[in-house]
């Protein structure tokens, strides 16, 4: 047992509020929402007791109010519930860092990063981490809509981890974060830690049986909200993230809900799949008569199933019209978007320009290198030109 200040930071959809060491800069843990009193307020300030079972804390008591301490952080680590002799971790003070934000180090120099693992926190996913800003798009790269990507809820994830015994539950959320590799690890780093301080080590084959028996149950569950989310989602979610779901199926256990969840699914993709393709064709064909070449050749190369072949007149057509748009008197930038785009396509090695600029620029060059594997013989009439 422990006891910590700690500062209340947010509340959770479940009711439950997230906490962190006052002073520490990443949340560590949740605490139950009947621990707390009824007008309780991000920011508020607690002492607590806590209790550590294997990869964090837990809050099992809430005083009244928070109470002065200058003793150090004292976590008893639970393992496998069989009777041992408590194991301890001194944690060391918080040291200041330069930006004058503080984060707790153990004694044993376990870093905060390290430390973050063992977070409930870090186990239910952190988003507070700064993204790291994405590239900005060429200009002659195709702009396509962006699909919904697969988002499941965690009902039946929930529901497994909820008729998990108390003194497993934390072993099945570090499985259903990081598998059986994860678990393994996080017991071997307690046990590093508890081996140098002299203290008693968790059992790991112990509990790496208890986690292959619990394991199946929880890989099944999880699969069952991701194929829910998809069967809702049938018509607009990304087509890759269907099939992953489906390829899945194939390695959860076989109960009723999941035969007929996997079977709804395959049937719900085959549709999807024949309605995609034919709405692709057509916008083909239309953005092609339009006139609309660029946009005709990006579409081509981009068919909803991977291998799905575009008719062969429609080829031709396609072809024809590219070909006719390569002249000599097209300026270097339209020449270079238009063979960018073709080199792409499924009519690749059908392109033969009418003609080429007789000035090239640098980027229509540059562009002309980068697509010389995909028409080389494109790339032999701009070598042509240095000679």
């Amino acid at each position: 047992m422990a006891k910590i200040e700690v500062e209340i930071t947010s509340q959770r959809e479940d009711g439950s509020w997230t906490w962190r060491a006052i002073g520490a800069r990443e949340p560590k843990g949740t605490v139950d929402a009947s621990l707390l009193t009824s007008d309780v307020t991000v920011g508020a300030q607690f002492l607590v007791e806590t209790e550590h079972f294997i990869d964090g804390l837990v809050v099992s008591k809430v005083f009244e109010r928070k109470q002065s301490s200058n003793k150090g952080e004292i976590i008893e680590i639970i393992g496998s519930g069989k009777t041992l002799d408590p194991v301890t971790t001194q944690l060391a003070k918080k040291k200041n860092r330069k930006s004058s934000k503080r984060a707790p180090s153990t004694k044993s120099g376990v870093s905060e990063k390290k430390d973050k693992k063992f977070s409930k926190k870090n186990i239910e996913g952190d988003n507070s981490q700064r993204k790291t800003p994405k590239a900005k798009k060429r200009k002659t790269q195709a702009e396509y809509p962006k699909t919904k990507r697969l988002k499941a809820k965690r009902h039946y994830r929930n529901k497994a981890l909820k008729n998990l015994p108390d003194e497993t539950t934390r072993i099945g959320e570090i499985l259903l974060r990081n598998g059986l590799p994860g678990l393994r690890k996080a017991i071997s780093d307690q046990n590093q830690i508890a081996k140098r301080d002299n203290e008693p080590e968790i059992p790991e084959e112990l509990l790496l049986k208890l986690a292959e028996h619990i394991y199946p149950d929880l890989k099944t569950a999880e699969w069952l909200d991701r194929a829910d989310a998809a069967i809702k989602g049938i018509e607009t979610v990304d087509l890759r993230d269907i099939r992953s779901v489906i390829v899945a199926s194939d390695n959860v256990q076989k109960n009723d809900d999941v035969r007929s969840l996997s079977e709804e699914l395959k049937n719900g993709f085959t549709k999807r799949v024949e309605t995609d393709q034919n709405k692709w064709l057509k916008e083909v064909i239309s953005t092609l008569k339009e006139g609309r070449i660029v946009r005709a050749l990006r579409l081509s190369s981009r068919p909803p199933k991977a291998g799905f072949p575009l008719p062969e007149d429609l080829l031709n057509d396609l072809a024809e019209a590219t070909n006719s748009a390569l002249t000599s008197d097209v300026s270097p930038s339209r020449w270079g978007t238009l063979i960018e785009a073709a080199a792409f396509s499924p009519i690749h090695d059908r392109v033969d320009p009418q003609g080429i600029p007789s000035n090239p620029d640098e980027e229509l060059l540059k562009i002309i290198q980068k697509i010389s594997k995909k028409l080389p013989s494109v790339s032999e009439k701009f070598d042509s030109l240095k000679v």
